[in-house]
């Protein structure tokens, strides 16, 4: 299973199963410029190929922001702004959207990467992540940063497996068009969690951390 339809599919089987938290920030930025005022609406925009998953996970990541305190609305409930995404974003039609919406604050969700995670038995060699390049020289909100930065590592073979999804989750300043934070998570065992309400939260406490709530 591999690129956005492979994301695709494991969030709709994390939608339809339950369990703990398991999921960490494995890398992030912000800018170290001051945002003077807080955002009135943000969209939510989460590139997924398929339009019904992607509204479902907009919803779900929209309705956590706000309760803690983000004005956020799914953005594919804004006019011009439906369908699937498949990967790639006009970013000078969908800003004109977005501002004809009165938004003035963009989060975007990327999938940015999986891996499978295991038990150990013999001795083997595996990759293993150890998390992602940073930077924003001529960065575009339409399209991930994210770079996966793996070292190879002796081992054991699996016995056992878990599948794990990273996303790349970003802000935006619709007034300064500037690049407010950046993280990257690591949700573990997929299957068996329910990643978009877990991500939600660090993008809640990202916006708390930089003023922005």
């Amino acid at each position: 299973m591999s690129g956005r339809n492979g994301f695709s599919a494991l969030l709709l089987a994390a939608a339809l199963a339950s369990g703990c938290a398991q999921t960490r920030v494995v890398d992030s930025w912000q800018i170290e410029e001051k945002i003077e005022h807080k955002p009135d609406k943000v969209a939510v925009i989460a590139v997924l190929p398929e339009s019904l998953l992607r509204e479902a996970v907009e919803v779900d990541v929209a309705k956590i922001l706000a309760d803690k305190g983000t004005p956020a609305v799914p953005a594919s409930r804004l006019p011009g702004m439906s369908g699937g995404i498949r990967g790639e974003i006009d970013p000078e039609a969908a800003a004109a959207l977005l501002r004809q919406a009165e938004v003035d604050g963009v989060i975007v969700l990327f999938y940015a990467g999986s891996e499978v995670t295991g038990e150990y038995e013999r001795s083997n060699y595996w990759a293993e992540y150890l998390g992602t390049t940073t930077g924003y020289a001529g960065y575009n909100w339409a399209t991930p940063y994210f770079v996966n930065v793996y070292t190879i590592r002796q081992g054991a073979d699996i016995i056992s497996t878990a599948r794990t999804i990273f996303v790349e989750s970003s802000y935006f300043d619709m007034e300064t068009k500037l690049p407010v934070w950046r993280i990257v998570t690591r949700t573990k065992d997929i299957e068996h969690v329910d990643a978009a309400t877990d991500i939600a939260g660090k993008i809640a406490s990202e916006m708390r951390s930089a003023g922005l709530n």
